[in-house]
């Protein structure tokens, strides 16, 4: 009996399996510190925010503002950002297919897309005032709440034409461009921000607006960055990228088609998170909820800022995967992302559980503050597998160009379950406190987590075409 073909078989497919590992944990570890030298300079930023709060006096006030300030800017960049983000998946899925040429095309079209919606934005001068006002918060967050979005409009053209660029990298498989522009722009932030909040020699101190001009400056480097290593002499030889700058109404048309459902996807989680913040717990309760929220955030933010690096390069993964026509492959490139994350995140909950009172006490010391945020960890505690879970097949389906039946189900989930449920059990059992609205986010990430998972079992993202018009790639399945 001769046994030596089957053992060579599986030799093969070992050695296969070692090789696609490889490749997932070579795209995800430097788009993982991408995300997390983002994350160390969002914590950056608070920790000064929270140090200018005792310097100054304010009472909590300017750590209260952050993330609410965020939070309303993130809801006007989204839709822009949601539809040039996925570039990604059009370059990896050329990429698959041989075409060199087009991977660049797509990055152009990024820009421009990306130029025209931050023109657009420029009428945010006027909404945002309307805006602070109707979330009603104290006279002093809302006055560092406007401070700050009202500079960080210059942020956004970079941040979207940056996001096409990032795009363009990934899906090529050079992540280490968008994870050394990330690193060099959160250093040049974090210098920026603390030298103009708190005044450095002939400077004078700018306060909370600090904050706001560092990372406007941050993200115009970034982007300059990216622009430049896009156009160097070697993408050129191999991508064409000096080339392909000509607008081209059937790509923008594409990447609308394809990218707009994912960009109202975000808008809609953005405006859901943004009244989730400032209304459920910061309009209906007390400051100290909204302060609270905001340092509990911070920790959350350790969790899914690395997950979502992962699913970057999952996307990335996947497009290529898709476009040599390799749906197994996809699929095991996806499986093995859901062991990492589970293993990660199911890591931080344990901490987390164990150490939550010392951990927010590194932001804020206050005794209601602690005991507030404590039981808000415990949510994050339960929801976490289901999020890696979530963000793991979101990804994968991204990458496939799957976003309209995954765009529909995060609209109406959001809106249903964290506003609907949220107001309802805030209503009805105002004694529970902002523990209520976060009880209502935790059972949202439990269901997506299923129903995405369900969505890539049923294999329907192997039918769509991102290149073709025709396919049901605009349409529900």
């Amino acid at each position: 009996m001769n046994t030596s073909q089957p053992k060579l078989e599986s030799t093969l497919k070992n050695g296969q399996r070692r090789e696609e590992i490889r490749n997932v944990l070579a795209m995800s570890i430097p788009i993982v510190i991408t995300t997390c030298s983002r994350l160390v300079m969002d914590l950056a930023d608070y920790a000064m925010i929270t140090h200018l709060d005792k310097v100054n006096g304010f009472g909590g006030a300017a750590q209260g503002a952050i993330l609410s300030s965020q939070l309303i800017m993130w809801t006007f960049i989204v839709l822009g950002l949601g539809t040039v983000s996925i570039v990604n998946t059009f370059v990896s899925q050329s990429l698959g297919r041989g075409r060199n040429a087009e991977t660049s095309a797509y990055a152009w079209q990024g820009i421009y897309l990306g130029t025209a919606y931050s023109v657009a934005c420029l009428g945010l001068y006027v909404v945002f005032p309307i805006v602070i006002n109707m979330i009603g918060h104290s006279q002093k967050i809302a006055e560092f709440e406007l401070l700050y979005c009202n500079i960080m409009i210059l942020s956004i053209a970079p941040t979207i034409a940056g996001e096409a660029l990032a795009g363009f990298f990934n899906g090529i498989h050079r992540p280490k461009v968008t994870m050394w522009s990330a690193i060099e722009a959160n250093v040049l932030n974090i210098a920026v921000s603390w030298t103009l909040m708190f005044g450095l020699g002939p400077i004078p101190a700018m306060g909370f607006a600090g904050a706001a001009w560092g990372t406007v400056v941050g993200v115009s480097y970034r982007f300059v960055r990216f622009l430049l290593v896009f156009l160097a002499s070697k993408n050129h030889g191999t991508y064409s990228s000096r080339a392909t700058w000509r607008i081209d109404g059937e790509k923008i048309r594409a990447v609308v088609r394809v990218g707009f459902p994912q960009g109202l996807q975000w808008v809609s989680e953005v405006i859901v998170w943004m009244l989730f913040v400032n209304v459920l717990i910061g309009r209906m309760f007390a400051d100290a909820d909204l302060i609270a929220s905001s340092v509990a955030w911070q920790f959350m933010r350790i969790s899914f800022m690395p997950a979502i690096g992962v699913g970057i390069a999952l996307s990335s993964l996947v497009g290529k995967a898709v476009g040599q026509g390799n749906p197994k492959l996809a699929m095991r490139f996806t499986n093995f992302a859901v062991m990492m994350l589970v293993a990660y995140l199911g890591t931080l909950s344990i901490i987390y559980l164990m150490f939550r009172r010392e951990l927010i006490g590194w932001f804020n010391d206050e005794e209601l503050i602690v005991d507030i945020a404590s039981r808000i960890m415990i949510c994050a505690v339960i929801f976490q597998l289901s999020d890696a879970l979530g963000i793991t097949y979101n990804s994968a389906l991204r990458g496939a160009g799957d976003t309209f039946w995954p765009a529909m189900l995060f609209v109406i989930s959001h809106w249903v379950i964290v506003i609907g449920g949220g107001w309802a059990i805030a209503t009805l059992k105002p004694e529970w406190g902002s523990i209520g609205p976060w009880s209502a986010a935790t059972f949202l990430l439990i269901f997506l987590s299923f129903a995405l998972w369900w969505r890539w079992r049923s294999g329907a993202w192997q039918k769509i075409n991102i290149f073709n018009k025709d396919t049901e790639s605009a349409e529900p399945a």
